[in-house]
Formats: structure tokens, C-alpha cells, sequence
């Protein structure tokens, strides 16, 4: 066989860069999925929170309690460093890493390329000691990024850390203050912040796709709350007006509250995805354990403040019940948060946002199949609506069409971040004073 007829058997580096990056894809897609899944549950869980005799409504020691939980990530993580830099060191002796042509890989190592004869004389971009390089080959346009240190992971985590906290807060004290009504519907809004926000430090493309995709999205939680918001046809429950559509009797300011939420909630994803890039850059449990032990630390001196000017008086879950509550949502927070920053990385920023109200239609299974609260544990069509199915599906078609134009997207294989990988980790000397 002739050697022409071998190289046009041979994969192009497109080719391979576009099974790397669909495979990324389709694993943030099913993280996010996961984070949806997690988060339903955790509103089912926790709704005893808010009403009942297990009601415990302390939004900053909440989430401050959340935020603490990231603290655990720093165990596992300077255990595993530790231990890599020991093998590091016992194999940096044997092993010549100008070997081979050879890209950062998704575990951490490299992926072999193979180059066309006429790209032979290229210097791969991983081999450049560049701060930051792009360079085109065979169609593809390669990123070249340093890994980031331990001390430009710490800084990240300083910062993302007040934003994360400040979207959260927010969104736990305006339930005190407006219905939840108004919360679903002002917190939806993040969707056309991060478009916005993506669209203006270069993350995002603004599409005519994205965009009807986010309104599609937007309408269908309108449709929703809506639909939430109509009388009931039911006997009125024992313990008063449905959460729904309960008011507050400062409504403005909840609403604000919501509406800042939404607008740190796409601040603290763009800016993520504009300092990391690419998972592979960054010890991500590192940054999470980083942002816990920040938050710990600092947030104490608030809790007086709170206490005796009487905004939030300290008090713990006052029964077992609620206890085991907060236990359990903190769990899930741990796990959901850092699989959520991974989808982010993996995918886009607006295709996560707009995939979180796809709690909405999986809200609405729980509420079919019994899970309701405000069902009585009673299954069947009790409570959903024309509306509110209309509006999940709305909600599903617009998650759909980001998730397709995004599929096309990686499947051209036109562009591929490289990440340096001299070790496992970057060192602190790399990091610019």
C-alpha cells in the first residue's frame, strides 16, 4: 500500500481535537444534568425549613454554613498533591518530557498528535515556555496556557468566593422578603446577565440561537409561576396561603435581592470561565476548598453585627428533624457546587445558567409522582397545569437549542485549549509579583 493512501487513513488532528472536545461536552452535560437532579432534591428536602415546625429561617448562617463545607476539599486535595509531588520527584530522573509530540490530555498527561509531514518542522505549542500562545495547525487553532499555581488558584478563590456568596445570600434572604413567585422568575433572569456579560469578555457568542434560546427559557418560567400563582381549586391548607404565592410587605426590596442574585450568578460563572479557561488549568477542589476556608475565616465578625442589631439573632436548627435538613442540603451543596463549576468549564456559561431551570419540568415529576408539598403526598395530575406544562416545555426547547448549537460547535474540532504540563502542577516561582 502506498504511503499517500496510509496518510489519508490516518486521523487528522481536527478529527481527534473534535472527539476530545464532544467527549468534554457530553461529560459537562451530564454533570450538569446531575447538579439539576441534585438541587430538585435539595428544594424538596429543605422546604421544611421555611414552614412548619422544623422552620428555621437564617439565610447568612445558611449560607454561610454552605460555604464552610468547601473547606473539606482542602484535605483530599493537599494529600494528593503532596503525594504527586513525591512521585514527581522520584520519577523526574527517568523520564525526558521532549520525548514525543505530545498535547495535555483530559488526566492530566498528554494525548500524541499526529502532525502531517508538512507540520513536522512545528513546535507543539505545550513545549513553549510562553505565558500564553495560539497558533493554528491543520486547521485547528490551539490555546497554549500555563496551569495555574497554588497562589493564582488562592487569589481566584479570594474573589470568587465574595461573588458566590453574595449570589447566594441573596437569594436566601429575598425569600423572606417577596414570594417565591417573584424570586423563580427574578432569578431566571441570570440567563440574559450571562449572555450579556459572556458576550462582552469575549466568552460568549451572541447568536440569534442563544438568544431566542434564553427568551424560550425565560417565557417558560413566566408560564410557570403563572400558573403557580392562579387560585387553587383545593380546599385551602391548615397552615395558610400557598408559598407561591404568599406576599411580603416589602416586596421591592425581595425583589431586589432576587434580581441581584441573578446578576452575581453570571458574574461569579463569566469570571470564572475567563480566569480558568479550561478544568485542566486548575486544581478545581483546591479552589473550592480555598473559597470555603476564605469565606470561614472572614464572614465570623458579621455574625455579631447580624445578632445584635437584630437583622439575623444566631440560633441553631431548632429540632433533630431540622438538623438532619441542613445536614443533608449540605452534602448536596458540597457535591453539586464543584460538579456545577466542572459543567461551566466543560460547556459554556450560558448553556449552564439556562440548564439549572430544567428543575422546573424535573420539579414538576417529583410534584407528579407525589414528592409535592403542597400535595400531601398525593400523586397524580393535582397541581400541574396547562401553563406550568407549557412552560416546562418551553424551558426544555430552550435548553435543547443551546445544547445543539453548542454540539455543532465542538464537533468541528476548530478549536482546542493545550495546557503546559512540566508536572503535574504549575510552581509558585511561575506566578508574575
Amino acid at each position: 500500500m502506498e504511503t499517500g493512501q496510509l496518510l489519508l487513513k490516518m486521523p487528522t488532528t481536527s478529527s481527534i481535537w473534535a472527539a476530545y472536545n464532544l467527549n468534554r461536552y457530553f461529560v459537562g452535560v451530564a454533570l450538569l444534568l446531575g447538579v439539576v437532579f441534585l438541587w430538585t432534591a435539595s428544594n424538596f428536602i429543605t422546604a421544611g425549613l421555611e414552614t412548619g415546625d422544623d422552620a428555621w429561617n437564617k439565610p447568612f448562617l445558611i449560607t454561610y454554613f454552605n460555604t464552610a463545607s468547601f473547606t473539606v476539599y482542602l484535605l483530599p486535595t493537599l494529600w494528593r498533591r503532596r503525594k504527586g509531588a513525591r512521585h514527581h520527584a522520584v520519577g523526574q530522573n527517568h523520564v525526558r518530557p521532549d520525548d514525543t509530540e505530545h498535547a495535555a490530555s483530559p488526566s492530566g498527561g498528554y494525548l500524541p498528535i499526529p502532525f502531517a509531514p508538512h507540520e513536522e518542522h512545528l513546535s507543539h505549542p505545550s513545549h513553549r515556555k510562553d505565558s500564553e500562545h495560539t497558533e493554528r495547525i491543520d486547521g485547528v487553532t490551539l490555546h497554549d496556557l500555563p496551569p495555574l499555581t497554588v497562589r493564582e488558584t488562592a487569589k481566584i478563590a479570594a474573589w470568587w468566593s465574595i461573588v458566590w456568596f453574595i449570589a447566594n445570600w441573596a437569594v436566601n434572604a429575598s425569600l423572606a422578603w417577596t414570594s417565591v413567585a417573584s424570586v423563580t422568575i427574578l432569578s431566571s433572569t441570570s440567563g440574559f446577565f450571562t449572555l450579556a456579560l459572556g458576550r462582552i469578555c469575549r466568552v460568549e457568542s451572541l447568536t440569534s440561537t442563544k438568544l431566542i434560546a434564553v427568551i424560550a427559557s425565560f417565557l417558560g418560567v413566566l408560564l410557570v409561576t403563572h400558573s403557580d400563582s392562579l387560585p387553587s381549586t383545593s380546599p385551602p391548607s391548615p397552615s395558610g396561603p400557598s408559598s407561591l404565592s404568599s406576599a411580603s410587605s416589602h416586596p421591592i426590596f425581595g425583589d431586589a435581592l432576587a434580581l441581584t442574585s441573578a446578576a452575581f450568578y453570571a458574574v461569579y460563572v463569566i469570571l470564572l470561565k475567563v480566569r480558568v479557561v479550561d478544568e485542566e488549568r486548575a486544581d478545581m477542589q483546591l479552589m473550592l476548598g480555598f473559597a470555603g476556608l476564605f469565606n470561614t475565616i472572614f464572614l465570623i465578625p458579621i455574625f455579631p453585627l447580624l445578632h445584635y442589631t437584630g437583622l439575623e439573632p444566631f440560633s441553631l436548627p431548632p429540632t433533630s428533624s431540622a438538623w438532619f435538613i441542613c445536614l443533608t442540603n449540605f452534602c448536596i451543596t458540597l457535591s453539586s457546587d464543584y460538579l456545577y463549576v466542572l459543567a461551566m468549564l466543560k460547556t459554556t456559561p450560558t448553556l449552564v445558567t439556562v440548564g439549572l431551570s430544567l428543575t422546573i419540568p424535573l420539579a414538576m415529576l417529583g410534584e407528579f409522582f407525589g414528592l409535592g408539598l403542597g400535595s400531601g403526598g398525593e400523586g397524580g395530575m393535582k397541581g400541574v397545569t396547562l401553563w406550568s406544562v407549557a412552560g416546562a416545555g418551553m424551558v426544555c426547547v430552550g435548553f435543547g437549542m443551546l445544547g445543539w448549537q453548542e454540539y455543532l460547535k465542538n464537533k468541528q474540532g476548530s478549536e482546542a485549549v493545550v495546557v503546559e504540563r512540566d508536572g503535574e502542577y504549575g510552581s509558585d516561582s511561575d506566578v508574575d509579583e
